[in-house]
């Protein structure tokens, strides 16, 4: 009985050519000329995500009005903020239910914050003004 000496290489792939000769191709492996173009293979391509930026806007809007509100002779710009934050809050919540839900926790956000932001400058406005024409009347005015 006839053993084929050991090549070392594993079972299926062809074996090592002599020396001189070129090497043997693998089984389903065409190989390219050279300077020939190679297949070229597309990188998978994704889409963005739809976004909302009047309700994300709505929202930092609101956010920040909230935050000002509590700051004495800011609260002004809260008032602004806070109307700004309405308004595109309310828009936003329009183009979130057209484009089927994207955004609406923002522009709620935005919405609520906003008219938060704007009660409190108002109250706090209110209380400080007619304090300070009591304080002004009460001792001008003996």
């Amino acid at each position: 009985m006839a053993q084929n000496p050991p090549t070392g290489q594993p079972p299926g792939y062809p074996p090592t050519p002599p020396p001189g000769q070129p090497p043997a191709q693998y089984p389903g492996y065409q190989q390219q000329p050279y300077g020939q173009p190679q297949p070229y293979y597309a990188a998978p391509t994704y889409q963005a995500a739809p976004s909302n930026g009047l309700a994300v806007t709505g929202g930092v809007l609101g956010i920040i009005a909230v935050v000002l509100a509590f700051i004495p002779f800011i609260d002004f710009f809260a008032i602004v903020l806070g109307v700004l934050a309405v308004i595109f809050g309310i828009v936003g919540l329009n183009k979130a239910n057209r484009m089927g839900g994207v955004g609406r926790g923002m522009a709620l956000t935005g919405l609520i914050t906003g008219i938060i932001a704007v009660a409190i400058s108002v109250l706090f406005l209110v209380i400080v003004y007619s304090s300070l024409y009591g304080f002004y009347h009460t001792y001008t005015y003996p």
